[in-house]
């Protein structure tokens, strides 16, 4: 089910109509894990099975986890790969089986049948991620304590199941535990946000579709000014679009009386694309530094080995968003600026970094280049395939 239609608006009046009437914790939990599951079955009815038969197959490998003494290393060990190879199975048969076995030549037009008509489930990719976060920090100790049905809420919390933002259990399990009618003021606060979610993707990012449709289908008739309108327009799109499915995110949950984490801060103000990337889409980005970059070293390796990992990590972010390698392209292009800026500021001393900080008019300057590293990046994102991507680059600058 997506937000901005008839049907969410009507399951939506349905809910918070019931929701009211609620009046203990137990039948609180107990609403919110059927009205995930009522949200879910309007998209594709027999995937509730698959998300429930993961989440089931997660909550049993952490409870197993959790009940196996920290001494035994290797065994845990392998529950835990066990758990995550699961959830990144489920991920890769039906977001990437298709792709990889077409690619890889496993397949050809048997390959193609077979995957031609398979429906990748609704969010997999935020539901899939968010239970890896639940392993892995149930292995590291850092979620000790687990109740059932607090696990199958945060699992199957609607709000955030389309679109993120991608939750922390350690951040959302704690306000299970307690039950208090949404005040007033708190409620208007969230109706608000969904107010000024809808509009931002149905005004805002919804009018800029026709502009990118250079990026879509470039040749002929479109000239180079068509392309540079193009990227700022999906520029516009993808920020309003993104962050209005999170305004919504946020509102749905407030009106449950939830507090669930912003998702972008002024990320076009971004003075370079580290900063860039502490802005955007902050759930995401917190998440790949927490369980790819920094299992894989973080900043404490050589140089080389933290650029090279820093490309890795934003190529699997890139493949995250779309099983295509224009997006995998995508993720190197931004790992790339990250390593340029990792490499400059070891290089260039503190002291001189922090004056050229201080200087206003650099500042803008600053804001502006990352501005346009980040836009003409979104080419690779909106294209459709990397050869229409190679013709956008080669006539926004034809020579």
């Amino acid at each position: 089910m997506i937000f901005n239609t008839w049907l969410f608006a009507f399951f939506a009046l349905v809910l918070f109509a019931l929701y009211s009437r609620v009046r203990t914790l137990w039948v609180r939990n107990a609403f919110l894990i059927a009205a995930g599951i009522v949200f879910y079955i309007a998209s594709i009815p027999l995937y509730i099975v698959l998300v429930l038969a993961l989440a089931a197959i997660t909550w049993s490998t952490a409870t197993l986890l959790a009940r196996t003494p920290t001494e035994e290393r290797v065994r845990r060990k392998w529950i835990l790969a066990l758990g995550i190879a699961a959830n990144v199975g489920v991920l890769g048969f039906f977001k990437y089986g298709k792709l990889f076995g077409t690619t890889l030549g496993l397949c050809h037009a048997g390959c193609s049948g077979a995957f031609a008509n398979l429906i990748v489930p609704l969010a997999i990719s935020f539901f899939t991620f968010e239970f890896i976060h639940f392993l892995v920090d149930v292995y590291y100790g850092k979620i000790k304590n687990f109740k059932t049905v607090e696990f199958f809420v945060f699992a199957l919390f609607f709000p955030t199941m389309v679109a993120g933002p991608i939750k922390r259990f350690q951040n959302f399990a704690p306000q299970l535990g307690r039950f208090a009618h949404v005040h007033s003021l708190q409620a208007a606060a969230g109706v608000y946000r969904v107010l000024l979610g809808l509009a931002k993707k149905s005004i805002i990012a919804d009018s800029m579709t026709p502009l990118t449709q250079p990026l879509l289908t470039p040749g002929a008739p479109y000239m180079s000014g068509d392309y540079w309108l193009g990227a700022l327009a999906y520029s516009i799109k993808i920020y309003f679009d993104f962050t209005g499915y999170s305004d919504i995110a946020i509102g749905l949950a407030e009106l449950l009386g939830f507090r669930i984490v912003e998702n972008f801060d002024r990320p076009y103000w971004a003075r370079n694309i580290s900063n860039f990337w502490q802005r955007w889409h902050i759930s995401l980005s917190s998440w790949i530094r927490d369980y790819l970059f920094i299992p894989l070293g973080g900043s404490r390796r050589k140089l080389g080995r933290v650029l090279f990992n820093l490309a890795l990590v934003m190529a699997i972010a890139g493949l995250w968003h779309g099983a295509s390698w224009h997006f995998v392209v995508w993720g190197l292009f931004q790992g790339a600026g990250l390593a340029v800026h990792r490499a400059y500021s070891l290089i260039v001393p503190k002291d001189v970094l922090a004056h050229l900080g201080s200087l206003r008019a650099l500042n803008y300057v600053s804001v502006a280049a990352t501005f346009l590293f980040v836009m003409l990046g979104w080419v690779l994102f909106a294209s459709p395939s990397l050869a229409a991507a190679a013709t956008v680059y080669r006539d926004l600058l034809p020579l």
